[in-house]
């Protein structure tokens, strides 16, 4: 089928814009193109799944603190000329994307396919270990977790209400805090007492949430024990067990439920399309979002957690958050409307980091805004502020309020 459009009087064939993947990266590409820019595309989105999962507050699915909030149908929020298709994609060539169910051509292409649980090679932890690197799992993780502490009543199984976190980052301190208060409420239910429930952090670096400076991380530290949470610091897991996590001093700590939030990697897609080269199934892409070092290049962004993008002043890569798979997906907006225009977009991509709040429960959290830290509910009204924004983007006032 040919599809045409007329600009400027010229009538053309219109130009197949392939998105792959329903993350913050792709969804905040389409939600900045204007509705001009699909009467003259042909503009099709492929996601594994028929809904949008809000990444960031994945925890509170995990820990059963809002199991639905965080999920959004995706038809609703694309334009109607979109062609939705629900298909796994399996490898990416230079040319055409190879699903499941079907091949699928394109002229440009926008890869936004985020990330997968990372184990850096930690003996039994991707056996052993549930993770909350997606939506599914993080139920996962919310039914294991509900359904041993109920078997307990029958079992008397004291490692039933043992919990260990694996990683001190912003996800293991988000969720585990946050799981401590859904806890004390639960056990109370259920009539189990919650000071039987052993929950443990685990962090390999000097302290927890290593991002922060040590003085505001201690904060954090001092709120999660008050919550009864064991927080390990310069701990090294070297071995996973089933049931049982073993650290580089030889220290073994028993749990029926582990959790692994220490790391991630991009989509395994990435490292099956050998067309891009790649490390860690992620692409690095130049000032524009293209990728290095091959032909005709601006017919492909990769933006997201599949991307690496460097700083340009310490040609360090910046960390893969929600924050810059946004600012990514604005500009490729912009990008590509010139791109469909066949006109020229010199702009260079620009970001600037510094702003991160990690919610320590339902109403304190630390972070910097600005280079300068935070912390208290101040933090928290600013945090559930920001998520809210997304919200907003993708549903309108809906949304904010959703």
């Amino acid at each position: 089928m040919i599809f045409l459009s007329n600009y400027k009087g010229f009538c053309v064939q219109k130009k197949k814009i392939l998105f792959l993947g329903a993350g913050y990266a792709c969804l905040s590409t389409i939600k900045a193109l204007k509705d001009e820019f699909f009467e003259n595309a042909q503009v099709s989105l492929i996601n594994n799944n028929s809904y949008h999962y809000h990444t960031i507050l994945l925890h509170k699915v995990a820990s059963g603190e809002d199991v639905l909030g965080p999920k959004f149908d995706i038809l609703p929020l694309l334009n109607s000329k979109i062609d939705f298709i629900q298909d796994e994609v399996i490898k990416i060539s230079k040319d055409k994307v190879y699903a499941k169910n079907g091949e699928y051509e394109f002229d440009i292409l926008v890869c936004g396919l985020g990330f997968e649980k990372e184990t850096f090679g930690i003996k039994g932890m991707q056996k052993y270990a549930l993770s909350i690197d997606n939506y599914e799992n993080a139920l996962k993780v919310n039914e294991e977790i509900y359904k041993k502490i109920k078997n307990y009543k029958s079992s008397q199984n004291e490692d039933d209400l043992k919990i260990a976190v694996c990683g001190g980052g912003l996800s293991g301190v988000e969720f585990v805090s946050s799981l401590a208060k859904e806890l004390i409420n639960f056990c109370q239910k259920e009539g189990v007492d919650y000071q039987k429930i052993q929950l443990c952090i685990i962090e390999a670096m000097d302290h927890i949430l290593p991002m922060f400076e040590k003085k505001i991380s201690q904060k954090a530290k001092s709120e999660l024990e008050k919550f009864g949470i064991k927080v390990y610091e310069k701990s090294k897991i070297i071995e996973c067990k089933e049931n049982e996590i073993l650290l580089e001093d030889q220290t073994s700590i028993k749990a029926n439920t582990i959790v692994w939030t220490a790391g991630i990697r991009g989509n395994r897609v990435i490292e099956n399309s050998l067309d891009f080269p790649s490390v860690r199934s992620r692409i690095e892409v130049d000032e524009f979002l293209h990728p290095l070092n091959i032909k005709d290049s601006h017919r492909y962004f990769f933006i997201g957690d599949n991307s690496i993008c460097k700083n340009p002043q310490t040609n360090t890569p910046y960390p893969p958050t929600a924050q810059l798979a946004l600012r990514q997906g604005a500009y490729a907006a912009k990008a590509l409307t010139k791109l469909i225009k066949e006109e020229k977009f010199e702009k260079e991509f620009k970001f600037i980091s510094g702003n991160t709040i990690c919610s320590i429960g339902k109403d304190y959290a630390i972070g910097t805004i600005l280079h300068k830290t935070i912390s208290g509910k101040i933090a928290i009204k600013l945090k559930i502020f920001i998520e809210k924004l997304w919200q907003y983007q993708l549903e309108g006032i809906k949304g904010f309020f959703r």
